[in-house]
């Protein structure tokens, strides 16, 4: 290749490779190089064959296909230097029997299909188990079970509850939706009185559960820029979840820290805390760590969430420029800690 073409391929932003008739690399730009080696060593790369290179038979034929059909073609690979890289290869047959092959990354691509495809899935999961369960209940009823008064009633409390999940999984969905394609609704309120209001809206749960919350009885005003009912839903639901995930007697701590530019609030309690191996996946959709957060005695999950509630507020947090972290050790309880800006 001349000076001039590899100046001219050096700039071409995918990956470019050109082989001989014996499919031995001749040229790569740096792109290339870098999707194959760890280090961006060119030694590493030409000179060597296709195949020692790249670890991939799958390229090698197509090379030998574009050259033998004289017609360019395509396929997607998986390339590892150390980290992983889906590519789409393109080889085009060149006079003397070389060819070029073309590497584009397609590696976040690829993660939106996965993570697409394995939404579609959980979503499908998520409403056939609560519809399944209407059916077999519908149907119970339907065969004579209505006629039994404790029977119907509880099977159409089980039906209403069912459905009450199926609405709220669809308005999860609806606001994962809208907030992913419109920003905050921004105004200006002090997260203090947010924080008590909530509080005091919790307060029946927590005393039927006999669960004390402590908030501190005074504090600072703490002005934020959000959009309030956005904000209301995150601590609304930590502070639900401590509550509904704490035994008796226990307790939930809500404590305010206010820096220079920003509030830490940090809500913790005294439950049955999240397994080790689940903490890094809480916040992720359709999670949850509840399939394993059980008290004593029970045998069913703790709770009937759509899995959807942390990866909402995770996503609240992150879109007002904020942060969330989670802490948590089996048998002694979890603690979440959300950081937000100040309104300038």
């Amino acid at each position: 290749m001349s000076k001039r073409l590899e100046q001219l391929a050096a700039l071409v932003p995918d990956g470019l490779l050109r082989v001989n008739e014996s499919n031995k690399i001749i040229y790569a730009n740096d792109t290339a190089v870098g999707y194959l080696t760890a280090d961006g060593n060119t030694k590493r790369v030409v000179g060597r064959s296709l195949l020692e290179a790249t670890h991939q038979r799958s390229l090698v034929e197509l090379v030998d296909t574009a050259r033998a059909t004289k017609q360019p073609q395509e396929t997607e690979v998986r390339l590892v230097n150390g980290k992983e890289r889906f590519v789409k290869a393109r080889a085009l047959g060149l006079t003397a029997g070389g060819a070029m092959v073309l590497f584009s990354d397609q590696t976040e691509l690829t993660r939106l299909r996965t993570v697409r495809t394995e939404f579609v899935i959980n979503v499908s999961h998520e409403l056939r188990t609560p519809l399944a369960s209407i059916r077999a209940m519908a149907e119970t009823l339907q065969d004579g079970a209505l006629n039994d008064a404790e029977v119907s009633e509880k099977f159409l409390g089980n039906i209403i509850r069912e459905v009450d999940r199926l609405v709220r999984l669809s308005e999860d969905l609806t606001f994962l939706a809208r907030a992913e394609t419109m920003p905050p609704a921004r105004e200006r309120f002090d997260l203090a009185d947010l924080l008590l209001d909530i509080v005091e809206r919790l307060a029946t749960y927590a005393a039927k559960r006999k669960v004390t919350v402590h908030l501190p009885e005074t504090m600072p005003f703490l002005e934020i820029e959000a959009d309030r009912s956005e904000v209301e839903q995150v601590f609304f639901n930590l502070v639900d979840n401590a509550i509904k995930y704490t035994p008796s007697s226990g307790r939930v701590d809500v404590t305010v820290t206010r820096e220079k530019e920003s509030i830490t609030v940090t809500i913790a309690d005294t439950g049955i805390g999240i397994l080790k191996e689940d903490l890094p996946r809480i916040f992720e959709r359709f999670w949850r760590a509840d399939r394993a957060r059980r008290f004593p005695g029970e045998a069913g999950t703790a709770t009937g969430g759509t899995g959807l509630g942390l990866s909402i507020v995770k996503h609240i947090v992150e879109a007002h420029g904020g942060t969330i972290v989670a802490d948590s050790e089996l048998g002694k309880g979890s603690r979440f800690t959300v950081t937000l800006p100040l309104a300038k």
